[in-house]
């Protein structure tokens, strides 16, 4: 393994050579106490060959090889776990000075997923002189305990926020431009991504973004308005704690079981963003910033989220901005099918990590996606000098669909 040090303002960052560039992995961008919010890692230096933890989900403690998006994006991979996951993984084309530079955000109902499944490989970004990054975050009730006493909520959006912040500081070293910075994320990282370009913190401080499969108005679905004290105050019980002091210092496993197993319903509807007053101030989603933004043929609840998508385009375009809409209705073989979330081996290029027989076909449409994103990272328009053609939203007829 021929290794490369990189030497940032986080300190001495070693890497693998590549045939692209080099390979950061699991570099810390932040540490935290349990439900505490997220600070600042002294410069030191790092071992950065490896992938670093993710934080505990339910495949860290159930078997998953039933799941679908297990066989899919996961089967035969390893991970480490633990709640030391603010780490980040860069792709560094070589050579690279002042490039554009994505930052994708994961999905996972905001309950699961890592950046190192086979799915988010950013090489091919890379190849393309993007300096490509993917990051963990806390999730479930690691990253979103919010009793409104001992957190406010949202830790998991301040990781990312955190995150953006180590890009903004670190990335020049890389090759990065800190100043265009598109932050691209799916299903929940894109609810993410559009919930960070509207706060006060990142609204004129990012290039563009690129929501698949999760951006769009959403009303009051996200951010929560408020803290549900009652909600989380409630799993404290449960768990046989007597104080949050003593819930606080309980085994890992047995907390993300409490949270899974109690109140299930509101699993769903609390574990989510809130408006905490200090990141998220408000519901109101206001950025001027360049998005693309999309959904593919057969998506979870495909009409709602095609709805959300145009409608976030349409407000977009009434006060100027630019909001590039695709449909994907690609169906992918050998079972001719359509999938939430399965945009993402196009959209990053990595098919040849699937085990899907995809063709030469796929390979060319993912090239031409790949192609667009990285324009869209440098200039904020996803054309190209090959590739044109896809126009702002001002209407249904503009909807760039991929076949």
């Amino acid at each position: 393994m021929q290794t490369k040090t990189v030497a940032s303002p986080a300190g001495n960052i070693t890497g693998v050579v590549t045939d692209y560039g080099a390979l950061f992995r699991g570099v810390p961008y932040a540490e935290a106490e349990r439900f505490g919010k997220p600070r600042p890692v002294p410069a030191r230096d790092i071992d950065a060959t490896a992938p670093g933890p993710c934080c505990y989900q339910m495949r860290a403690f159930w078997d998953e090889e039933h799941r679908f998006y297990y066989r899919e994006f996961r089967q035969g991979q390893t991970f480490r776990y633990g709640e030391d996951c603010q780490v980040l993984d860069i792709y560094a084309p070589e050579g690279a000075k002042d490039a554009p530079v994505i930052v994708f955000i994961h999905g996972g109902s905001f309950t699961g997923g890592s950046a190192d499944e086979k799915q988010f490989d950013g090489s091919a970004y890379a190849r393309r002189g993007v300096v490509y990054v993917a990051i963990n975050y806390r999730l479930n009730i690691f990253g979103f305990f919010a009793d409104g006493e001992h957190s406010a909520g949202s830790l998991g959006l301040l990781d990312q926020a955190a995150a953006i912040n180590w890009v903004r500081a670190n990335i020049s070293a890389f090759g990065g431009d800190p100043d265009r910075i598109t932050l691209m994320g799916q299903s929940a990282g894109a609810m993410s991504v559009q919930t960070l370009v509207c706060t006060d913190a990142f609204r004129d401080v990012i290039h563009g973004a690129v929501m698949l499969s999760g951006g769009g108005k959403r009303g009051a679905m996200l951010p929560i308005a408020k803290p549900s004290t009652r909600y989380w105050n409630s799993l404290v019980k449960a768990s046989g704690a007597r104080t949050f002091e003593e819930f606080k210092e309980m085994p890992a496993e047995h907390i993300w079981t409490v949270w899974k197993k109690t109140h299930p319903v509101g699993k769903v509807l609390q574990t989510k963003p809130v408006i905490d007053g200090e990141l998220v101030t408000s519901s109101a989603y206001d950025t001027r910033v360049p998005v693309v933004i999309g959904t593919v043929k057969k998506d979870l609840l495909t009409p709602v989220l095609k709805h959300m998508a145009r409608a976030f385009a349409r407000a977009q375009a009434k006060k100027g901005a630019k909001a590039y809409v695709y449909e994907l209705d690609r169906l992918l073989p050998p079972d001719q099918s359509s999938f939430h979330s399965c945009d993402l081996w196009y959209m990053l290029g990595s098919l040849g990590n699937s085990s899907r027989p995809f063709t030469d076909s796929d390979r060319a449409l993912s090239d031409e996606l790949v192609d667009r994103i990285a324009a869209f990272a440098a200039s904020g328009e996803p054309n190209t000098g090959r590739y044109g053609g896809w126009k702002p939203f001002a209407g249904k007829k503009d909807i760039m669909r991929f076949v």
